[in-house]
């Protein structure tokens, strides 16, 4: 890389190690409410000023004031990046809310209607589970048999994949590292890469922790159990979900990047980091762990499986669905939650609907670019599914749980709105006990590193190890319990199989819409990692260093962001939680049950061809320092390497403002960063093939084996 970008990134670096995967940090569990690293501990009203968080929150029951599309616009109001809503709600058999709020492109004088379909991200996990279920029914599997009987050729680098089941694919408990889908985030592209590479992934991977052990949010084991139903049923996963599913549901609006439909039907999506681009057709290929499309009135419609008014699953299969599965292994006994696993569910019982002694089941998804909420009252026959274009699966659920309180309260089963609030008091310092300053040291979850510390007057700092300047406090409030200064973030230690964890409990809430309670493991405490003088020695010559992707395809989603890469920082014998193993290798050791243990990966470290590359979950990433120059002169060409890797050039300063021209195949494809390292074109998003390059920038080059891409330099 040029020098100038060399400097920006290792002082970016420095200060915190970037990984590639981080944007997806979201997706897929569920909601960023159940991300504790966030200083706020409550989500502020779009319409406060108020100094005091907890006011915001203090009467919940002034949700019920407003009007359905009030809380739409609300939510479009809420500075999250919302441009498109949907949502509805069946009540036994009977949609009787209905509605869209937003546009469906800042661009196109076109109306938003219901039929519009959105990406639903992991809410699909939910038709995988009824499609198995109903392989199930039929005989053809047994969830407690091993994944083996129906994929013989499954294997991993560790003997006790053998011990992995059906149900433990759904019930995340299988100890798989996480999330293997590199190239399963595109731009109008259904390359199904991301499905049909898994086995081979895994065949490489070792488990982090035993099967059955605890649950922790793991899609790899959908993408599997897609295999599983494919195998059993002889049949695309696509194929069975619409002849077993959505066909006898009637679910016309209900597709997958493989069916052939009208892809406009999808609302327009927009770059999070430039919100004014619209990007292509979203593709989500990695469909049985998040790549179902629907509107929000076939997804009440799938809900009546789960409601027993569909004859799709026998009730014992519905019903086992709704099972406690998360309580059969390691978990904390806590009273409300957003996490709590069944069979595919997010949670069986979710606040704030337990407090009415009512079981809602609920499953949510974030893509980078679409975002749901499904949640089912299954003895009410009563459902609610929000999906939005921008936002987060958090502001979904809350329009959802408030749609579903109003329908309660219309209906005389419910008479008043309950609410976790008066459980969280004011914080009230005291001195520290003595016996906690043994919980001072480093802590770390699958994608952070927090050193912790404790002052005698009873001040908690957490603080982020590679950003010293970024911490968070909390209030000794005695018999072990820590608090936020506003009382609505609540921290305990919590000893279990050997390991230190530091729990969350928290409270946020939007004034109009509802709240939420969240009680989870937050950390893990990570044991002293003693290091040789040699491993110090390899490690120290990659610190600060940036590994840049050679496996995103031109369409990849990631490069939304910017460069694709991967920054190398560590502090005391560690890379994020991952201790230093060898000189070449830092390890997964956390296992931390609910969210903070997903998406896990060793970084493994070789050199290939005289450049040093690192392998981290199915992705490699080239040693940026080796990156040459491009050819200045008026014509050049170059060809994918025979392996596939994508070729990187920096830019030099003497092309600034010069026009490229590109010439390939329909597989090739090409991104341009500026010196900062943002990214200014990509040509699967603009379909540019001519540039105007930025001195001081970089190129990647992406295409198949052999492929050849002719430049002109103007």
């Amino acid at each position: 890389m040029n020098k100038h970008l060399s400097r920006l990134l290792a002082g970016a670096l420095a200060t915190a190690l970037v990984l590639p995967g981080a944007a997806f940090a979201a997706e897929l569990p569920q909601t960023d409410l159940l991300v504790p690293a966030a200083l706020s501990p409550v989500t502020p009203a779009p319409d406060s000023h108020s100094s005091d968080p907890l006011a915001r929150s203090a009467q919940p029951t002034a949700q019920t004031a407003l009007t359905v599309d009030e809380r739409v616009q609300l939510l479009l109001d809420a500075d999250a990046g919302i441009t498109s809503i949907q949502y509805a709600m069946m009540d036994s058999g009977e949609i009787v809310e209905s509605g869209v709020g937003g546009v469906y492109s800042k661009q196109e004088n076109r109306l938003l209607t219901t039929e519009n379909l959105f990406g639903i991200g992991s809410t699909s996990k939910m038709f995988t589970t009824a499609a198995m279920m109903r392989l199930a029914d039929q005989g053809k599997v047994d969830l407690d048999c091993p994944v083996t009987d129906y994929i013989p050729e499954f294997t991993m680098a560790d003997e006790r994949y053998q011990d992995i089941t059906v149900r433990m694919l759904l019930n995340h408990s299988s100890g798989l590292m996480g999330s293997t889908y590199g190239n399963g985030f595109l731009f109008d592209d259904a390359d199904t890469q991301a499905h049909d590479t898994l086995l081979a992934d895994l065949a490489t991977q070792t488990l982090k922790a035993d099967p059955g052990a605890f649950s922790v949010y793991c899609n790899d084991g959908f993408t599997l159990a897609e295999i599983v139903i494919e195998r059993v049923s002889g049949m695309s996963f696509t194929d069975f979900i619409h002849q077993e599913i959505t066909g006898p549901l009637g679910m016309a609006h209900t597709k997958t990047m493989q069916d052939d439909f009208d892809r406009s039907s999808i609302v327009r999506t927009y770059n999070p980091y430039a919100p004014d681009q619209e990007t292509p057709t979203d593709a989500v290929n990695i469909i049985g762990t998040g790549g179902v499309y629907a509107t929000a009135e076939d997804l009440c419609r799938f809900a009546q499986i789960f409601t027993g008014e569909a004859d799709v699953l026998t009730d014992a299969s519905r019903e086992a669905t709704f099972h406690k599965e998360y309580a059969d292994g390691q978990w904390l006994d806590v009273e409300n939650n957003t996490v709590g696993y069944g069979l595919g569910w997010d949670s069986v019982d979710l606040y704030p609907f337990n407090l009415y002694g009512i079981q809602a089941v609920t499953k949510g998804g974030d893509t980078l670019l679409m975002h749901n909420s499904l949640i089912v009252l299954p003895e009410y026959g009563l459902s609610a599914a929000v999906s939005s274009s921008g936002g987060s699966s958090a502001y979904c659920q809350m329009l959802a749980t408030s749609l579903l309180l109003d329908q309660l309260e219309e209906k005389g089963i419910i008479t008043e709105r309950l609410s976790a609030l008066d459980s969280f008091t004011p914080a009230e310092q005291t001195a520290l006990d003595a016996d906690m300053k043994q919980y001072e040291g480093l802590y770390g979850d699958s994608t952070s590193l927090m050193r912790l510390t404790m002052d005698d007057a009873g001040t908690l700092t957490l603080t982020n190890a590679y950003a010293p300047t970024q911490a968070q406090t909390y209030i000794y409030c005695g018999d072990g319990l820590f608090k936020h200064e506003t009382g609505a973030l609540e921290l305990r230690f919590t000893e279990q199989n050997g390991r230190t964890y530091l729990t969350y409990r928290g409270y946020s809430a939007i004034d109009g819409l509802c709240d939420v309670v969240s009680e989870t493991y937050y950390l893990e405490k990570l044991p002293e990692n003693a290091v040789t003088d040699e491993m110090q020695t390899a490690w120290a010559a990659r610190e600060g260093k940036a590994y840049v992707s050679v496996t995103d395809k031109a369409s990849s989603q990631l490069y939304m962001s910017g460069l694709p890469m991967l920054g190398i920082g560590t502090v005391d014998g560690y890379l994020l939680s991952n201790p230093l193993t060898s000189g070449s290798r830092a390890d997964v050791a956390i296992q931390i049950p609910m969210m903070g243990g997903r998406d896990t990966s060793p970084f493994v470290f070789e050199t290939i061809d005289g450049a040093e590359y690192v392998h981290y979950t199915d992705g490699l990433y080239m040693d940026i320092s080796a990156v040459p120059d491009i050819y200045t002169g008026t014509q050049s060409h170059l060809t994918i390497q025979p392996n596939g890797y994508n070729r990187w050039y920096n830019l030099p300063e003497v092309l600034d403002g010069k026009t490229m021209s590109i010439q390939g195949s329909e597989s090739t494809g090409f991104v341009v960063f500026n010196a900062a390292g943002q990214t200014v074109n990509q040509s699967a998003v603009t379909g540019d093939t001519q540039v105007t390059l930025p001195g001081g920038g970089a190129i990647v080059f992406c295409g198949d084996a052999g492929d050849r891409i002719n430049l002109t330099i103007s």
